[in-house]
């Protein structure tokens, strides 16, 4: 009985209710590559973002989903953030609601897209 109450005590609990990304829209830009991320919620949040398929010319900008890379951001409550993210196939999201839940694990997995937890 102590044994299952230290487990429980050492082992951070996630709240399905800190993931954020439903709050998060993508606007693309009139032109260029960068775009905006705004947040449609009243919360401050952190938000992990990665594209597939950038545009082959400006590859080397992007945060490509398949090499790993992944770009974090912080979008004030009702706020917007620029990204680059134009002529992409796909942007991948994941957000925290902030500073109540920070992001952990945060990867890219092919198929299923940007995933990670808030605790």
């Amino acid at each position: 009985m102590i044994l299952s109450a230290l487990i429980l005590a050492t082992t951070p609990q996630t709240d399905p209710a800190a993931d954020a990304s439903a709050c998060i829209r993508v606007v693309p830009p009139a032109s260029g590559t960068i775009g905006t991320l705004e947040n449609r919620c009243p919360e401050r949040l952190v938000v992990f973002m990665c594209v597939t398929a950038p545009p082959i010319a400006e590859r080397e900008t992007y945060f490509d989903c398949a090499k790993g890379q992944v770009g974090s951001y912080d979008v004030k409550a009702a706020g917007s953030a620029p990204a680059i993210f134009a002529g992409a196939r796909r942007v991948h999201l994941f957000a925290c609601r902030f500073p109540q839940f920070l992001p952990r694990d945060v990867r890219y997995h092919h198929g299923r897209g940007l995933k990670g937890v808030c605790r």
